[in-house]
């Protein structure tokens, strides 16, 4: 194959992962830790695919200054040829134990085969150890190629025994996806290692990106189609996180509320009005909460929030803030029908012996005895109106 042809594919294999990370993306959204590392290989991989094709393009061009640029890109070309391995090490563990701690133990000493070929990609520029650009501007390997290989090599060996060894605490949908990311690159990097000239092994790997994002696309779809917000899928997940993961000194406060008169608006402005009242209840809480906050759509009108706060003041600051918005909305929406929560909120502190289910039970019977309050201040205020115009 030509170098235009590697170009080429490589600009196809680009596009293919645009299209993925624009499928994925979005800046409104927090992140579960393992939602970001797919991310992180993701661009990891596209980086090398545009590094890859710069050097295709670049080798053989003589002069001085095009030599320097060369130089540049291989320095950072190996450096970062093993990161996308490693991240995928890091991704495969989360995937099976779902839990940050247990990755910043390992995260060290993972990490130092990494530190090592950073170091050699740096010195390379002057003593060739991973590669030599010649006078003639023409790329070829250094002595401790194989070396930066080997690396690569050892993050797909370690996750795969890794994940044959866990396959019992892995779900079977998710434990053939884990086990096939690391046989396109295995077999591209064998190919492009025995046949110099060959450079596949980006394109393979982003095979294996596509294998992941098909999983995840099947398996984990966390937004709400209505409101774009999580789901009740994404709030278990990332509830299960903070339990696995559950830090000392970390408060959990969790928020739920449902519209209040949802039945009436669908009755009286029909069901496309009461979707329109979900979509604003939705954009609602986004205006009132951070963006590291995960806000769900629990089901019909209910909605939860998790946030993590200092404690039960900065929590009861969050629910004001919340019905300070509620009420700007509804003096500027020029709707015929008003958006009000009924809420409910506690610190859940997860070192306790209450399940997630019993809190969401709490937090629930909080919530309804608000919407009884509600109801009785509704009447109230009828009830006055009532004896102020009889008057």
């Amino acid at each position: 194959m030509s170098a235009l042809s590697y170009v080429e594919l490589n600009v196809f294999s680009l596009v293919f992962l645009i299209l993925c990370y624009v499928n994925i993306h979005n800046k409104d959204k927090k992140y579960l830790y393992d939602q970001k590392i797919f991310l992180l290989m993701l661009e990891a991989n596209a980086v090398l695919l545009i590094l890859d094709s710069l050097q295709w393009i670049l080798n053989g061009k003589p002069g001085a200054a095009l030599r320097v640029v060369s130089i540049i890109i291989a320095v950072v070309y190996s450096a970062m040829t093993p990161v996308s391995c490693f991240l995928w090490s890091v991704y495969a563990d989360y995937q099976i134990n779902r839990d940050e701690s247990h990755i910043k133990k390992l995260f060290i000493p993972l990490a130092i085969p990494l530190f090592i070929n950073l170091v050699l990609a740096l010195l390379s520029a002057l003593f060739g150890f991973l590669f030599v650009i010649d006078q003639n501007n023409i790329y070829s390997r250094g002595p401790l190629f194989y070396l930066m290989a080997s690396i690569c090599y050892f993050y797909l060996f370690y996750s795969l025994i890794y994940i044959i060894n866990k396959r019992k605490s892995v779900e079977y949908k998710a434990y053939i996806p884990l086990l096939l990311f690391a046989l396109p690159p295995f077999i591209g990097g064998i190919i492009q290692s025995l046949f110099y000239g060959i450079s596949i092994v980006w394109n393979c790997t982003t095979i294996s990106i596509f294998i992941i994002f098909i999983n995840i696309q099947n398996s984990q779809l966390y937004t709400d189609s209505l409101t774009g917000l999580y789901n009740r899928r994404q709030f278990d997940n990332y509830m299960q996180e903070c339990f696995r993961s559950c830090d000392k000194g970390v408060m959990l406060g969790i928020i739920m509320s449902d519209l209040d008169s949802f039945k009436k608006i669908n009755d009286l402005w029909g069901h496309i009005a009461g979707d329109a009242a979900l979509v604003e209840a939705g954009r609602i809480l986004k205006n009132s909460f951070r963006k590291e906050d995960i806000i769900c759509r629990y089901g019909g009108d209910e909605f939860v929030v998790v946030v993590k706060v200092d404690g039960k003041v900065e929590l009861s600051n969050m629910v004001e803030r919340l019905k300070t918005n509620v009420k700007k909305f509804n003096q500027n929406s020029g709707l015929p029908y008003s958006i009000n929560f009924s809420v409910g909120f506690d610190i859940l502190n997860c070192k306790s012996s209450m399940t997630i289910q019993q809190f969401i039970k709490h937090i629930d019977n909080l919530m309804y005895e608000d919407k009884s309050r509600n109801k009785s201040d509704k009447l109230q205020h009828e009830y006055h109106n009532t004896i102020q115009t009889n008057v």
